[in-house]
C-alpha cells in the first residue's frame, strides 16, 4: 500500500515539473540523454538521485540501469566520488554519500 502512495503521489509530481522543482538546492543533469534530479540530503556528504521526469513506466518497473544513472548523476552535480559502499537503492533512487577529496573531473 506504502508502494501505490509513493507512485501515486511521484505520477502526481511529475505531470508538468520535474521533480528538482518540489526540492530545494536539487540539480538537474543529463547523463545520456536522460535528466536525473540530484540533491543534498540532511547528512553532510550525502545525496539522492532518481530521474528528474519519471514516467509511468519508471515508476512501476525497477530498473538497474536507472541505478548506475543515479550514481553518475550524482558525480556530475558534486565533481565528487560516490561512496560505493554506502550507495543504497531503492524504488529507482540512489542515496549515496559522496568522498571530494576523489574528484571525478576529467583531466
Amino acid at each position: 500500500m506504502k508502494r501505490f502512495f509513493t507512485v501515486f503521489a511521484l505520477i502526481g509530481l511529475a505531470g508538468c515539473q520535474g521533480v528538482s522543482s518540489y526540492f530545494p538546492g536539487s540539480k538537474v543533469v543529463k547523463i545520456d540523454g536522460v535528466e536525473y534530479s540530484v540533491r543534498p540530503l540532511s547528512n553532510k556528504n550525502s545525496w539522492q538521485a532518481g530521474l528528474n521526469r519519471p514516467t509511468g513506466a519508471s515508476l512501476l518497473v525497477i530498473d538497474p540501469t536507472i541505478y548506475a544513472g543515479n550514481v553518475k548523476a550524482m558525480e556530475a552535480a558534486t565533481g565528487c566520488a560516490v561512496l560505493r559502499e554506502t550507495i543504497q537503492n531503492s524504488d529507482n533512487f540512489t542515496i549515496a554519500a559522496v568522498d571530494c577529496s576523489k574528484s571525478t573531473a576529467k583531466n
